[in-house]
């Protein structure tokens, strides 16, 4: 039973916090925690987020990172509300989709054909996007057209969460893409050695990502009615939160999915949401939400090289008889 526990850490431990999630959120929080209005505020906030996460699975699973998302998710709102805000939503939500998609493109291209370190790249694309921002901004909320706010209901958000929910299902789980991503993420040279377009991989996983950021940041804009400089702050480190606390390996691989990026999208959004209520300051979510993802990754990492030590044990064994 201990070896069974131990082998399936990584799928154990979302659904066991999100049980201790629940259990001290309705002793600290009560009634509150559970009324209609704050279970439609986490689904409506959980929406944007799962969205960005589903295209970040794209590059975690090939063994990459992606750190721009917030940037891109503010630049792509910030470009697309300037050129086409007073258009309606529509063209808007295109646009922005677009323009995230076409960044992280030239994320992917710089990755895969000039071999620089993802996490170099998209710091640098994070650092240059931020300052466009600011730029176009200058420091003050933008207004959309009215017709943006039509995304702030919750049954729209919802049939956008579906639609994008099988759209990441297709491309991850029965495309070429998907299975690419996560041979690469297994290994890489093993997956050209094969014949697989590696570098093309590498530019699809990081466009998809992109053009999912994309959609997110349409979404996100009509939550605040228009774009704000603080727009896109700590969106990154909240996807990445809701990809490898949802049990998706550091390295990515054939262990990645769909599923557990919603499990984490869901844990993510009861913590912010059950801190909020109980009064919990802003610094201290960011310090809360810091230690989780540190110790899901490093227990992901743990329990990885635990499965690696197993295999290359049982490969020994095999080999002695």
């Amino acid at each position: 039973m201990k070896n069974v526990v131990k082998k399936n850490l990584g799928i154990i431990f979302p659904f066991l916090l999100l049980l201790v999630l629940f259990v001290v959120f309705s002793i600290v929080n009560g009634q509150a925690f559970f009324n209609a209005y704050n279970i439609r505020s986490i689904i409506s906030k959980m929406i944007p987020l799962t969205i960005g996460a589903f295209g970040l699975l794209f590059v975690v699973a090939q063994g990459s990172i992606d750190i721009s998302t917030g940037a891109n998710l503010a630049f792509s709102a910030a470009v697309a509300g300037t050129l086409v805000g007073s258009l309606g939503v529509i063209p808007f939500m295109l646009l922005t989709i677009v323009i995230a998609a076409a960044v992280g493109f030239l994320n992917g291209v710089l990755v895969a054909h000039f071999k620089v370190p993802s996490i170099m790249v998209t710091i640098a694309t994070m650092i240059t996007l931020k300052s466009f921002q600011v730029m176009l901004t200058r420091g003050r909320l933008v207004s959309f057209h009215p017709s943006t706010l039509e995304l702030n209901k919750l049954e729209i958000r919802i049939i956008i969460l579906l639609i994008a929910t099988a759209v990441a299902i297709y491309l991850f789980s029965y495309s070429k893409i998907g299975y690419g991503a996560k041979f690469l993420g297994e290994n890489e040279v093993a997956a050209a050695y094969v014949g697989l377009k590696t570098k093309w991989i590498k530019v699809i996983g990081f466009l998809i990502a992109g053009a999912f950021v994309g959609l997110a940041a349409s979404l996100t804009s009509a939550q605040i009615g228009g774009l704000s400089s603080q727009m896109g702050q700590g969106y990154e480190l909240r996807l990445m939160m809701a990809v490898y606390v949802g049990g998706v390996p550091v390295e990515g691989g054939s262990k990645s999915s769909v599923a557990k990026v919603l499990v984490g999208a869901l844990l993510i959004s009861i913590l912010e949401s059950g801190l909020i209520i109980a009064n919990v300051g802003s610094e201290n979510v960011a310090l809360i939400q810091g230690i989780l993802l540190l110790a899901s990754v490093a227990l992901m990492i743990r329990a990885e090289s635990r499965s690696a030590a197993d295999r290359a044990k049982a490969e020994v064994e095999v080999a002695a008889q």
